[in-house]
């Protein structure tokens, strides 16, 4: 294989990179916005369901005349229940971020290193090939 040929395929797999990570920054963002408009449709919805299921609860108890929350011991189990629930929800969207976190540690600590892989990666490669292109001598 010729330089020339070699040098036409290099700008060729160039422009192939070049044209896939333009199309990438360009659909990325548009992918981000989509899920962040889902998340704040699937809050909606969560929160639309609750207050009707509250509402729907409340109608019940004063139309059927029962108060399941007349005693101070029911009162004290939904608010511990719900105090429970805010803790774990508070310590879950702490784990999810830290947990985020460290992935876009190990993102940044990859591409802050990337130069040095390749350089590993290149000197491994040329001891390769010399291995084997002494073989072929």
């Amino acid at each position: 294989m010729t330089a020339n040929k070699n040098s036409e395929e290099f700008h060729l797999l160039d422009q192939l990179n070049k044209k896939y990570f333009t199309e990438l920054e360009h659909s990325v963002p548009h992918i981000q916005q989509t899920l962040f408009d889902l998340q704040n449709e699937c809050y909606k919805t969560w929160r639309n369901a609750v207050t009707a299921n509250t509402s729907l609860y409340k109608e019940f108890l004063s139309t059927s005349g029962y108060n399941f929350m007349s005693s101070k011991d029911a009162k004290d189990i939904f608010e511990n229940m719900s105090e429970e629930g805010l803790k774990f929800r508070s310590l879950w969207n702490k784990f999810t971020i830290s947990n985020i976190e460290s992935v876009k540690n190990n993102a940044k600590t990859w591409n802050d290193n990337a130069d040095a892989f390749v350089e590993l990666n290149r000197k491994i490669m040329h001891y390769w090939l010399s291995a084997f292109n002494q073989t072929r001598n």
